[in-house]
């Protein structure tokens, strides 16, 4: 019993020294990664947007899902998701005074939560306006439980500038990843076609709740540079582990 005992104490400490050496390699990659993110103007903050956007931070166009109802543990029925996002929109200052929203509205109760309309509600009361309207189709299988179809909301102030502002309303893509547990990802093609459109190569794109970090993604492969905002931290690590590869697609277009 005793040899016994101490052959899994050895094993035992073996375990935790690989354990831990994972664990140094892990932060050391991410360490790193976080260093060449920072030098290119790249970088996730482990804030809420509202700290982010009251800081002296720069950036060109904003591209963001807000999170749902039931992710902040609001009633639909109430006006606290118009609330939630008013508190952030009024911080909203992208140099080239364009916002896309991507919201799906909600079923619940036997009915539909037209979420979408809260959003314009705001963001006009705020001082933007509806410059175009894209329809994302997810699929066209029945789904009893969510719409298969995302709204797509571009506002604007004047004066701003678009490359092209008559691309396409709906766009198809079946694809939606999943990413790290995220099972309801954005469209990376989506967020490509908007980033595309909206900045010029070299920008910078803001993700007030950059989740998984799809904005992040399509940012680097269109030439942007992006900049998020979670609050997170072990969704920030994921986000961080998944944009590791990256870096050479930094070094290529800076």
């Amino acid at each position: 019993c005793i040899q016994s005992k101490i052959r899994y104490g050895k094993e035992e400490t073996k375990e935790s020294t690989y354990q831990s050496s994972n664990i140094q390699r892990t932060r050391r990659r991410t360490r790193e990664t976080n260093e060449v993110w920072t030098k290119f103007n790249c970088m996730i903050y482990n804030d809420s947007c509202i700290t982010t956007l009251n800081s002296d931070v720069k950036y060109d166009y904003v591209l963001t899902s807000p999170p749902d109802y039931n992710e902040l543990g609001i009633d639909p029925k109430t006006d606290d998701w118009g609330n939630f996002l008013d508190s952030w929109v009024q911080l909203l200052k992208p140099s080239n005074n364009l916002v896309t929203i991507c919201t799906s509205d909600r079923k619940s109760d036997g009915k539909i939560y037209p979420k979408h309309i809260k959003v314009i509600d705001v963001f006009e009361k705020n001082g933007w306006f509806l410059k175009k309207t894209n329809i994302w189709v997810k699929s066209y299988k029945v789904n009893m439980f969510r719409m298969n179809y995302m709204n797509i909301l571009t506002f604007a102030k004047k004066p701003f500038k678009v490359k092209n502002p008559h691309m396409v309303d709906v766009i198809l893509d079946e694809k939606s990843p999943e990413v790290n547990g995220f099972k309801f990802g954005m469209s990376l093609l989506v967020c490509k076609m908007m980033i595309e459109n909206h900045t010029n190569k070299g920008q910078i794109v803001y993700d007030p709740f950059m989740g998984s970090g799809t904005t992040a993604v399509a940012a680097l492969e269109c030439e942007r540079k992006y900049m998020g905002s979670e609050i997170d931290k072990e969704v920030v690590d994921l986000c961080n582990e998944r944009l590791q590869g990256y870096n050479n697609t930094l070094n290529a277009f800076m």
